[in-house]
């Protein structure tokens, strides 16, 4: 079944619509990237040096963390100077292997492998999953043949 001319004007006159909007935004970014390309090579310079400032932050910070942590260590002061502190955090060490093994002898909530189980249903279908087709509607991501079509 083929749809009506006036429901074909109407899909082939938003193609157009569309392929103008793709157009539009193509150029302004194509033009964000030239002018952010021109601006990246006019100041090289501070970005190499916002760069190494970065880094410079990166290894001073580390650097404080170590002595604040080798403070409390030597006194147990969680604020050894104001300005840095200790916050001392709980942290679990286990077999993951044993801990899921015990999460389903416990009847925990266990994440479900979404696309495992997908794939199994698809191949060998269960009695409690429903399997449908659902249109999607796509667009060419070139427009321009069609446009150029229809205009003959």
């Amino acid at each position: 079944m083929t749809v009506d001319t006036a429901t074909a004007n109407q899909l082939n006159a938003q193609i157009k619509v569309v392929a103008e909007a793709r157009e539009k935004a193509s150029v302004l970014k194509q033009r964000r990237t030239e002018l952010l390309d021109e601006w990246n090579k006019a100041n090289q310079e501070l970005l190499d040096t916002l760069a190494q400032a970065g880094a410079d932050v990166a290894v001073a910070e580390q650097e404080l963390r170590d002595m604040t942590l080798l403070a409390f260590y030597q006194t147990g002061d969680k604020v050894p100077v104001k300005g840095v502190g200790i916050r001392e955090m709980t942290k679990l060490e286990y077999d993951a292997g044993v801990a899921f093994n015990w999460a389903l002898e416990h009847k925990m909530a266990v994440k479900l492998d979404v696309s495992a189980f997908e794939k199994i249903a698809k191949a060998s279908p269960m009695d409690f999953v429903k399997i449908r087709q659902e249109p999607i509607a796509t667009i060419a991501t070139d427009l321009s043949s069609v446009i150029n079509e229809q205009e003959v």
